[in-house]
């Protein structure tokens, strides 16, 4: 029966995951509007962390978890990770089968430097520059700092390099509530995402395959939690496409995975340090590569083709499989 409710809590969290980011999207956009910020900025801030609004909630909630419990936040790195990998090969690669996604060279020039220097950074931090493999208090600041240049840098591009789909506008006394609808659907959803996939992987997988609890925590972030707190870039990059305006998906990845790493990473990080595994390192190596390779498939003719969106498909499937052999103990 526990384990009946604590999927119950796993599925409705997801769903206030989801719900809570969609209106904090078009609320703060709403509001910001109002007071005359530009489209660009928009596009590449409040879209961009309103699709990781889950990743944060879920990450800032387990670390306030292992913080109560006197242990490092596992879940919170595995989740991440595993979230910024589903966005470059699932979520990219279902998007252009949909239809073949449109790169500008500003992307090139920009954007894919900037998250691969990102993520060499966070693997130097949890492998290189101490004795334990975690992201500590300190570190998640130097990230944070990180974060606030790349909005910087955001915020003084000219407004004529890009331009984003147009974005649902309510009056600001509306907006207003559904921000605060929002904030706390995504906190609720957070909190249960947590709370359930905690339970699944303590009691069930580790008594039932008999494997440590952070494998099985690490396996769960990884997995089921990144996955769902995916979703809303899922969403938001798929409608893009169906709407012609494909090449808003790679933006909204590459965006989203600088926020999850940048942002979701400090800010948790600041709570509690973030435990990693030899798992999650190999998982980090990995990410740096499926960014090289999406980077290759982005420079060839400015375009990620239906061929390579198959290609970023089976890696993921492939991927998959793999942490779960690794976490039952096969490897």
């Amino acid at each position: 029966m526990q384990i009946v409710l604590h999927l119950l809590f796993l599925v409705i969290g997801f769903v206030f995951l989801i719900k809570g980011a969609d209106l904090f999207v078009v609320s703060s956009s709403s509001i910001a509007r109002k007071f005359n910020v530009s489209p660009l900025i928009i596009g590449l801030t409040l879209v961009a962390f309103g699709t990781s609004l889950p990743e944060l909630a879920v990450s800032f909630a387990a670390s306030i978890s292992a913080r109560q419990q006197g242990i490092t936040a596992d879940i919170a790195m595995g989740n991440i990770i595993g979230s910024n990998i589903s966005n470059l090969t699932l979520i990219l690669g279902f998007t252009a089968v949909v239809m073949p996604v449109a790169v500008r060279k500003t992307m090139i020039r920009k954007e894919f430097p900037f998250l691969i220097l990102t993520s060499v950074l966070i693997l130097f931090f949890a492998r290189f520059f101490q004795a334990n493999h975690e992201i500590a208090r300190f570190e998640a600041l130097i990230l944070l700092a990180f974060f606030g240049y790349y909005v910087y840098r955001t915020i003084r591009q000219p407004k004529d390099l890009d331009q984003i789909e147009d974005i649902r506008v309510v009056d600001v006394k509306k907006a207003i509530a559904l921000l605060l609808i929002g904030i706390i659907g995504v906190s609720a959803g957070g909190y249960l995402v947590t709370t359930g996939a905690e339970y699944i992987s303590i009691q069930w997988i580790v008594s039932t395959f008999d494997v440590s609890v952070t494998k099985a925590t690490t396996l769960v972030g990884l997995s089921v939690v990144a996955l769902g707190t995916s979703l809303p870039e899922l969403v938001t990059s798929v409608m893009a496409a169906r709407k012609g305006e494909n090449e808003i998906a790679l933006g909204n990845v590459v965006g989203s995975n600088i926020f999850n790493t940048l942002l979701v990473v400090g800010l948790s990080g600041t709570v509690v340090p973030l435990g990693l595994g030899a798992e999650v390192i190999f998982d980090m190596i990995l990410v740096i590569g499926i960014t090289l390779l999406v980077a290759v498939f982005a420079f060839t003719k400015l375009t990620i083709s239906r061929r390579e969106g198959i290609i970023l498909m089976m890696l993921y499937a492939s991927y998959i499989v793999f942490i779960v052999v690794r976490g039952l103990g096969a490897f």
